[in-house]
């Protein structure tokens, strides 16, 4: 089909010579072929027109300038919800509010409430307000945006290729000092609507990049490995649902450093003692711990729980105590080790490359 329009040209070409309009059939594909969605359809419409010869480039830039106009115009369109709805812009709307209420929750999860049971209930409050929120987000950036994306990436591209054949009429165009690079950044900066799009579908792709992470993550942690038990993978997924909410990345379970948080709780079990400072020669604190275990990282913070073998009733006892909390909702981490030993629970974050 690329070579239809052009074999059409060859003849075209030979039958009316030098003349300075090509005939309207031609003019009519062309044009309809310049502001094609298709890629190889505008390409070979630029290709057929150069194939006509000097005297058809007066109707070639005027066909050009049309197009271009019709791309700009395709985008005011779009912006606007015209022929099809935007479906960046509910997802926007909601993004914005997400990112407002976790701002201020996260403010909430990080004060230190003196472990007070009507503050710690009034955060769990919070947090199931925001999961409602976040899974609203989530669903509107799962929404099909295909057809709206390949129009507007085929306007933006338009608007560059137009520009650039342009150039062929105008020999001190700006547009020559620029990489096809930049001068995508810069019609698209200079078009209202565009900038406006860009940055929507922009945000709509960082609601996606999160959950591609948690997807990941949790496949992660659940397929890590014999060493990863049933209360390791199910505390990684509340503990990681819990920090996507918040917008914070999720942990991957990290076999050396739950090697030194098992060992830790094994430890508090066998020899009867619930310390983070251990009485065991070399492994005295949580970085010796770690560096023992061979963890080949920078370990963050520790957390110990006694007194149940829920998964559940530990995450709750550390959300509900300042400092604990705290370390399950840190910036910093990218791992995390978990030891049970019957009722006892070890925690512990790091950052791994």
């Amino acid at each position: 089909m690329r070579l239809i329009l052009l074999l059409l040209c060859a003849g075209c070409a030979t039958a009316f010579g030098q003349a300075s309009t090509p005939p309207a059939d031609f003019v009519q594909r062309a044009s309809q072929w310049m502001i094609s969605t298709d890629a190889a359809k505008r390409q070979a419409a630029y290709r057929s027109w150069l194939q006509l010869g000097p005297g058809a480039m007066d109707a070639y830039e005027k066909a050009l300038r049309s197009a271009l106009k019709h791309h700009d115009q395709k985008i005011d369109k779009l912006a606007r919800g015209e022929g099809a709805s935007n479906p960046y812009e509910a997802h926007d709307a909601a993004f914005g509010e997400l990112e407002t209420e976790r701002k201020r929750v996260m403010e909430l999860i990080r004060t230190d409430w003196k472990k007070d049971g009507r503050k710690v209930a009034m955060l769990r409050e919070e947090m199931e307000a925001l999961a409602k929120l976040h899974a609203k987000v989530n669903k509107l950036a799962s929404a099909n945006t295909a057809s709206f994306d390949t129009a507007l990436d085929a306007a933006v591209q338009g608007m560059c290729e137009t520009t650039r054949e342009l150039e062929r009429f105008d020999l001190e165009a700006e547009s020559k000092d620029l990489d096809d690079e930049q001068l995508q950044s810069k019609l698209v900066s200079d078009h209202i609507h565009g900038a406006h799009l860009v940055k929507l579908r922009s945000r709509l792709q960082i609601t996606r990049d999160a959950i591609t992470r948690l997807e990941e993550a949790t496949k992660a942690n659940k397929e890590g490995g014999r060493w990863i038990d049933g209360g390791m993978r199910e505390f990684s997924i509340v503990l990681n649902r819990e920090r996507d909410i918040c917008g914070l990345r999720p942990l991957r379970l990290e076999e050396k450093l739950s090697d030194a948080a098992k060992g830790h709780s094994a430890d508090m079990a066998r020899l009867g003692f619930f310390a983070h400072e251990s009485p065991v020669p070399d492994k005295k604190t949580p970085w010796d711990r770690a560096r023992l275990a061979g963890f080949a990282g920078n370990a963050s913070g520790e957390n110990i729980f006694m007194g149940s073998t829920s998964f559940q009733a530990a995450y709750d006892g550390w959300f509900g105590s300042d400092g604990h909390r705290f370390i399950m909702f840190a910036d910093g981490p990218n791992v995390l080790g978990l030891g049970i030993s019957g009722v006892h629970w070890t925690l512990m974050t790091g950052s791994k490359n």
